[in-house]
């Protein structure tokens, strides 16, 4: 499965990006949410929760402090249940590393207690979900406009050694096949996490810096939806 991730700071226009791109396809396209679903045990506590916060009476709460509220609080009780067995999930040395080390970016990260929570869910998702992607083959395309690489912003921010977190992050996790990035914002979107622009700026320059330096199919978002779509169809190809 060929995996595609967007990199770059919020309101940059990933989402709409990737909402885009899916159309241009005429199979199926996968995100991490889907692909999680489909690979694993959750609860049905859980699956309330995902139904909950997608009624369309919650979508038209504008108050986004309120938002968070909600979402926090049903975090703090939710305990994702792993897709994979105790005993194989230990005879494998580079996802239990990969776990080991996105735990203590986020353990020392610069957020409050409530938000380490929400953070080490996502990373639950995205470790297996990655994992798991690589082994299936009938399905062509995962694609999501957050993933492993922009969750640096979070493991960065306020961090003296920003480029030693990088790389190391970097050389540990399973990198997409393809990257889009954002540099210019599209629109005046909050930043939920409350990262000044100045510190988003100075994180993206230095993960792109090292991503270049990577075996990845780097392609700006400024050459827009249809030429990216091409390209991403052309690597498709040549991975045939």
């Amino acid at each position: 499965m060929i995996i595609i991730e967007f990199f770059g700071p919020s309101g940059f226009g990933k989402s709409y990006f990737k909402n885009k791109l899916k159309n241009y396809f005429s199979f199926k396209i996968l995100d991490y949410k889907s692909l999680y679903n489909l690979i694993s045990d959750r609860n049905i506590f859980l699956k309330i929760f995902y139904r909950f916060i997608k009624l369309k009476q919650i979508q038209k709460i504008k108050n986004i402090h309120i938002i968070n509220k909600i979402k926090k609080v049903f975090y703090g009780l939710i305990k994702i249940k792993t897709i994979e067995t105790k005993k194989s999930i230990k005879s494998n040395y580079r996802l239990n590393r990969k776990k080991i080390l996105i735990k203590k970016l986020i353990q020392d990260s610069n957020f409050d207690i409530s938000s380490k929570k929400i953070f080490e869910n996502w990373a639950n998702e995205e470790i297996y979900v990655n994992h798991y992607a690589k082994k299936i083959k009938h399905q062509k395309i995962l694609i999501d406009s957050e993933g492993l690489i922009q969750r640096l912003f979070i493991y960065c921010y306020k961090k003296k050694d920003k480029k030693k977190i990088i790389k190391k992050y970097l050389n540990t996790i399973e990198l997409p096949q393809i990257l889009v990035f954002f540099e210019k914002r599209k629109k005046n979107k909050e930043n939920k996490l409350k990262i000044k622009k100045n510190e988003e700026k100075i994180i993206f320059t230095l993960t792109m810096s090292e991503l270049r330096k990577k075996n990845v199919l780097i392609i700006n978002s400024k050459i827009g939806i249809n030429n990216s779509y091409l390209k991403i169809k052309k690597n498709l190809s040549y991975k045939k």
